[in-house]
């Protein structure tokens, strides 16, 4: 069964969300596992594509945004796509993604700002809901 987890940010701005996805991403990587990072838009997926190449100097995560053929370990994407085989989904959407069930673990990074507190709650409440094992990381500290 999918495991969901909860990183609690003490951070407002998008940014910070971006950037420790970022971070996650790297970490599971390096852990050699294939991860998608879902998207509310292209905007926001240019956004972390860009991210990824910047966020740090000593680091390089191979990815690519949505493609039918891509064999990036690392796929970015947007609602209606979906890499197959893939470990970790990392989910910025507002809307949990149908296909969340395909992969081992779903990460969901809360910051606090009132948008993102209100669909992370949603989030939180929907995997509870249907039983999945939810773990709370706080950051805050």
């Amino acid at each position: 069964m999918t495991k969901v987890d909860f990183y609690i940010l003490a951070d407002q701005q998008l940014e910070k969300r971006l950037d420790f996805a970022c971070r996650l991403v790297e970490k599971a990587f390096n852990s050699r596992c294939q991860i998608c990072i879902q998207c509310n838009d292209t905007e926001q997926a240019e956004a972390v594509n860009k991210l990824l190449w910047e966020f740090k100097q000593t680091s390089f995560v191979p990815h690519t945004l949505h493609s039918e053929d891509s064999q990036s370990p690392v796929v970015i994407c947007t609602e209606g796509q979906m890499p197959n085989e893939f470990d970790v989904l990392v989910n910025l959407a507002d809307k949990i993604p149908s296909h969340f069930t395909r992969f081992n673990r779903v990460l969901e990074i809360v910051i606090q700002q009132d948008h993102i507190l209100a669909t992370t709650r949603e989030h939180y409440k929907f995997y509870k809901d249907r039983g999945y094992a939810l773990n709370n990381i706080d950051m805050r500290m």
